[in-house]
């Protein structure tokens, strides 16, 4: 089974313009949609976040980082941990299926986790 196979669900979902598997370095593995260098340009910034958001939540104390959601004017990001080392990227539309979208990254992270064990 591909990794896109894997994101069917997560694409399927309403709003939903770009989906990214990226190390937490910022180097994306597999993605999809998206203008020409949106996605390494998202990539690259949200990993830079997440190492923050990481750091934050071993210093109280808070436990791995399972998934985060950024809600913008326009876009609304969902960034679900894989493993400690990768990361699925989400993006939609403001009036796309968060809630759907997030419960399929959930997913889909757990289907793709023994592939990058």
């Amino acid at each position: 089974m591909t990794f896109g196979t894997h994101l069917t669900d997560v694409r399927g979902c309403q709003g939903v313009v770009l989906t990214a598997i990226a190390a937490r370095d910022g180097i994306p593995v597999e993605s999809w949609g998206g203008r020409h260098g949106e996605i390494d340009e998202i990539v690259a910034e949200y990993s830079t976040f997440l190492r923050e958001v990481s750091s934050a939540n071993r210093e109280l104390q808070l436990g791995e980082l399972e998934q985060v959601v950024v809600a913008a004017e326009r876009r609304v990001a969902i960034m679900t941990a894989i493993t400690p080392e990768y990361f699925l990227l989400t993006v939609l539309t403001r009036d796309g299926n968060t809630g759907r979208a997030r419960f399929a990254s959930r997913v889909a992270a757990f289907r793709l986790r023994a592939d990058f064990m």
